[in-house]
């Protein structure tokens, strides 16, 4: 503990909350305020002469007269009635995941004042811990370390600490760094990364282009084209947005960490949709898919995943087939040279009122072309749930992100197949609990590449990047195991699917009102959140069959007037 000061929580136990201005002298650090109303604290450093100041203050409050002409200094400070003690663990947590266990070993998210780094710095000396390099902010340092719930509570006796948290699988800290710092971290990171080697499976991102001179994606972009009347560069920024979610699992951690990074796979990138005021005539988006595909193809012969991460809102939303998804299934199953499409559901359009996006959810048809029969159609979840405690997420974890659209409204005249096949993480929104006002947070979003030279960084999420992210999932696959088929890499990342408790949660209630509970969580999640782990090991590690042959089903009879079973294939098993 640092002997000079005294780590001290002042506590709510009226409405009122509490006050920051603490009655002592300015040496007094005020480390953090959290939470309002009966959850308020403030968490202070406290300068040992405070104790002081703290009576004469308190004697002056109590002598205090209502018909007095003027309030004592700290009148309301008193008034609200808090509680002091000294600072513990709980008073420092600011997520809404429940505390660790005392010990349980967790990383955890260190927030300080820069004026109190060099305090903690020395705290940690003394304890024999060592903590990774700050990430500074304007008014902030955030230090990641590894440690008990035990241990932190040695070390919030050091009066330094101003929040604490589980560390952020997103760290999308990074993303509020001044532009400059952002870029030099971007370059640093750029010089770590070793690209996949030429011909390697990639990427083929059907969308805006891909800014090419991206330090992060520069060297691993293998092919440009643009067809039906727009350019290479990338016009709206959604193509470059995401190449980065399909190349790197985690963007942060590669930026924020010294290590050396080895990919797999490349990006390929194909502009199918010209930028607005661009006439292109009679080119139908199909038409400009099938030239992309074929452009692509003729130029470089490599295994590659196609990501096409756009929808057609204009068209229907009942689950009919549409030129688009007929185009993409004729694609994806030629007989000649079958292709993995990755296709993106929808996106919800506007803002979700709170408690009623699941509603939205679910009267809001998945969009074209994800009713195409053979491609592999991803929406999106979220896990995604920390925010101020002055907020709630909007999507609770595990559940269908706010965007994300579904099948349960689909035509079943249309004998549309079961979508979405998977979901993946897309984001989550926050709602104010006093003003029900719903909004972005950046703990929310996925951090990826910007086609802003300026900003190299940028947030994104919803269908779209959970259908890059999957994308990417398969490219890695066929990096790994180059002799499977396209149907065979697809069924791996459906047979690492598990559904999650919010899901199965939804679908029960569902089906206790109407329809059996398979419908229910087919037409919602699909066959669930897919496991990168599991789906590479299901390949090689654990017990799963993996075939590929053909067979001829069925054949005309001898009189050749009618269809009959052909042939069949069986397997014994060990």
């Amino acid at each position: 503990m640092d002997e000079g000061r005294l780590p001290m929580t002042v506590r709510a136990t009226t409405d009122w909350g509490v006050s920051d201005a603490i009655p002592g002298p300015r040496r007094n650090e005020v480390l953090s305020a959290v939470g309002y109303a009966m959850k308020a604290r403030v968490n202070v450093a406290l300068d040992p002469s405070t104790i002081e100041n703290f009576e004469t203050a308190a004697e002056k409050y109590v002598e205090y007269e209502p018909d007095s002409p003027r309030k004592p200094h700290h009148f309301n400070f008193f008034e609200a009635q808090p509680s002091i003690g000294l600072t513990t663990v709980a008073d420092l947590w600011v997520s809404q995941h429940p505390l660790p266990e005392l010990d349980t070993e967790i990383p955890w998210e260190v927030w300080l004042q820069p004026a109190s780094e060099p305090r903690f710095r020395e705290t940690l000396e003394i304890m024999g811990l060592k903590a990774r390099r700050a990430i500074a902010f304007a008014d902030v340092r955030v230090i990641g370390l590894s440690g008990t719930r035990r241990v932190f509570e040695r070390l919030a006796r050091g009066a330094s600490i101003a929040q604490l948290r589980p560390a952020s699988s997103l760290n999308s800290n990074i993303f509020q760094v001044p532009s400059g710092v952002q870029t030099a971290a971007v370059q640093a990171a750029a010089r770590r990364i070793t690209p996949a080697p030429q011909h390697s499976p990639a990427v083929c991102l059907l969308d805006t282009g891909v800014k090419a001179d991206h330090p992060l994606l520069r060297t691993s972009i293998g092919y440009r084209g643009a067809v039906g009347g727009g350019g290479l560069d990338d016009w709206d920024g959604h193509g470059t947005q995401m190449a980065g979610i399909a190349l790197f699992e985690n963007l942060p951690e590669i930026v924020a960490e010294r290590t050396p990074v080895q990919l797999t796979i490349g990006i390929e990138s194909l502009s199918v949709q010209p930028p607005p005021g661009v006439v292109v005539g009679a080119n139908l988006p199909a038409e400009r898919v099938r030239q992309a595909v074929d452009s692509v193809e003729a130029a470089i012969n490599r295994t590659r995943t196609f990501c096409f991460a756009m929808n057609a809102p204009d068209e229907p939303d009942d689950g009919g087939p549409s030129s688009l998804s007929s185009e993409v299934d004729e694609l994806a199953f030629d007989v000649a040279g079958p292709r993995l499409f990755c296709v993106s559901a929808g996106n919800l359009t506007g803002t979700a009122a709170a408690g009623d996006y699941a509603a939205l959810n679910e009267t809001t048809g998945i969009l074209s072309p994800a009713q195409a029969w053979n491609a592999l159609t991803v929406a999106a979840c979220t896990d995604l749930v920390s925010v101020p405690e002055t907020h709630q997420p909007v999507a609770s974890e595990g559940d269908l992100c706010p965007w994300s659209r579904t099948a349960v409204n689909w035509e079943r005249r249309h004998k549309p197949p079961s979508k979405p096949d998977v979901v993946f993480e897309g984001g989550n929104q926050m709602i104010d609990i006093v003003s029900a006002a719903i909004g972005p947070h950046v703990d929310l979003c996925l951090l990826t590449t910007s086609s802003d030279s300026a900003a190299p960084l940028t947030l994104t999420g919803q269908t779209s990047a959970a259908t890059a992210a999957v994308a990417g999932l398969c490219a890695k696959l066929q990096a790994e195991y180059p002799m499977l088929w396209p149907e065979t890499i697809r069924g791996l990342v459906i047979h690492s699917c598990e559904h999650t408790e919010a899901m199965r949660a939804r679908a029960t209630a569902v089906a206790r009102l109407r329809g059996s509970y398979q419908q229910a969580i087919l037409e919602r999640f699909g066959y669930g959140r897919p496991d990168r782990r599991r789906a590479m090991e299901n390949a090689e590690d654990a017990l799963t069959l993996i075939t590929q042959c053909s067979l001829r089903p069925l054949r005309l009879n001898d009189d050749g007037n009618r269809a009959i079973l052909g042939q069949m294939r069986y397997h014994t098993l060990p």
